[in-house]
């Protein structure tokens, strides 16, 4: 299998992805705090509630291979940048989860 790469696609998946973290964190956080301030007794709001607490660490979770994963391209990107000696890239930041 032939390895292939090119720059601008890379730059545009990590892009997205480092954009996904922030959209993932953006959920959990204003979920959390909304749904915390809610005045809502109901069954669905129970039902609701406890759904909520089984999928938020899994949504976590996602945040975080979201993070890898652009940290990758990142990694990659940069790499082929260099060995190729291209030098108007950017270089692209490791990113964490928030």
């Amino acid at each position: 299998m032939a390895l292939t790469a090119e720059l601008s696609t890379l730059q545009t998946l990590y892009t997205t992805l480092k954009s996904n973290v922030t959209n993932a964190y953006e959920i959990r956080t204003s979920t959390d705090r909304d749904l915390g301030n809610a005045v809502w007794q109901t069954p669905n709001a129970e039902a609701f509630r406890a759904a909520w607490e089984q999928f938020r660490p899994h949504l976590q979770k996602f945040e975080e291979t979201l993070a890898a994963a652009a940290t990758d391209v990142a990694h990659n990107h940069n790499n082929n940048a260099a060995v190729n000696g291209v030098t108007d890239a950017p270089d692209l930041a490791a990113v964490t989860a928030l």
